[in-house]
């Protein structure tokens, strides 16, 4: 009877399954894998980029914040209450859309955008304008403006005289007349003058000008319109005769009334309480010839009687002109004219 041998498993090996094998290929190709994405990643030729369409991986910029250029006001010149156009220019350099965040430090901002209204406070003083522009991406940049406020008073035309041929107050018709006036402003601004008249040509500028007669005969007025820089204006007239001949002359006025708010204040301007009346009474030369009268006011009403009218001042407080054209039998015609301060205040007479 044949001895089967005994097997010894230290002798041989025993072979691996095939769900076995298949692990540890599969352990190997991921730490394969594994090694390989380390490499590669610090070697910069991986990235977990996402791919562009055109295979190409985009480049990732930082965001740059907006700049503010300037503010601007469409005026420097603001008094109490005016209304003021704020403009903030700015630009994104990512072309990123921008908001704009406004604030004062006294005062009233209206509207939104890079462009705003900024109503000016009651009082003096120095307010800023802030602004704060924002990308919607973290970057803001911010900026101010100071602005002035003052209260501003209208210029003042105390004198506006002519100088006519032989001081008789008429000229012939084409005559070169010189014009002028003293202005000033209570706050020291700096002024404009504009010329005009009803007839004529003016030359020159400032605060004198030369009036060229014109051809037809009769009283004329030049007008000069005195501004400063914030809008304020004051004007004042004069009249000029055009004759052909001598005309009759004015040698003055006299002016009365039957109450005590009325009162000479120099030697050409009369200061009248608002609404009341006076008598004014033109004085010429030569009584005795007959003559026809003209009267006219710039304001309140005015009720004529040959050589005297009465006139009723109106309620607001201005300068008013009052005037009067004279003619003779032949139509030779002279003009002259007498101004008053029409006030609210009593306890100034």
């Amino acid at each position: 009877m044949t001895e089967t041998p005994d097997k010894k498993t230290g002798d041989q090996k025993p072979k691996p399954k095939g769900r076995e094998a298949t692990v540890a290929l599969v352990v190997t190709v991921l730490a394969v894998i594994i090694v390989l994405l380390i490499i590669g990643t610090n070697a910069g030729w991986l990235t977990a980029s996402p791919r562009v369409s055109n295979g190409e991986s985009p480049v990732v910029t930082p965001n740059e914040p907006p700049e503010i250029v300037a503010i601007i006001a469409s005026t420097d010149k603001i008094v109490p209450l005016a209304v003021v156009s704020i403009t903030c220019e700015a630009f994104d350099p990512d072309d990123d859309e921008l908001t704009y965040t406004w604030t004062c430090s006294d005062g009233e901002i209206t509207g939104d955008g890079p462009q705003v209204e900024w109503v000016a406070p009651r009082s003096e003083g120095l307010p800023r304008i802030f602004v704060t522009v924002d990308d919607g991406r973290g970057g803001t940049a911010e900026e101010s403006l100071a602005l002035r406020v003052r209260e501003n008073r209208p210029p003042e035309i105390p004198v506006m005289q002519s100088r006519v041929d032989e001081g008789v107050g008429w000229v012939v018709p084409g005559a070169a007349v010189y014009v002028w006036c003293e202005a000033e402003d209570p706050d020291g601004d700096d002024l404009t003058y504009q010329w005009s008249a009803t007839e004529g040509d003016i030359f020159g500028q400032g605060s004198a000008v030369i009036w060229l007669a014109p051809d037809e005969l009769g009283m004329q007025w030049i007008t000069v319109r005195v501004s400063d820089p914030y809008g304020e204006e004051v004007t004042r007239a004069i009249p000029v005769t055009v004759s052909a001949a001598k005309p009759p002359e004015i040698d003055g006025f006299t002016v009365r009334a039957d109450h005590s708010l009325l009162k000479r204040d120099s030697d050409s301007v009369w200061l009248i309480f608002h609404q009341r009346s006076c008598t004014i009474k033109v004085l010429v030369e030569d009584e005795s010839q007959q003559y026809t009268y003209e009267w006219s006011a710039e304001a309140g009403t005015i009720t004529a009687n040959g050589p005297e009218a009465v006139w009723q001042a109106p309620y607001t407080r201005e300068w008013v002109t009052v005037a009067v054209e004279i003619s003779d039998t032949h139509g030779n015609s002279t003009a002259d004219a007498i101004r008053f301060w029409v006030t609210q205040c009593p306890s100034c007479f």
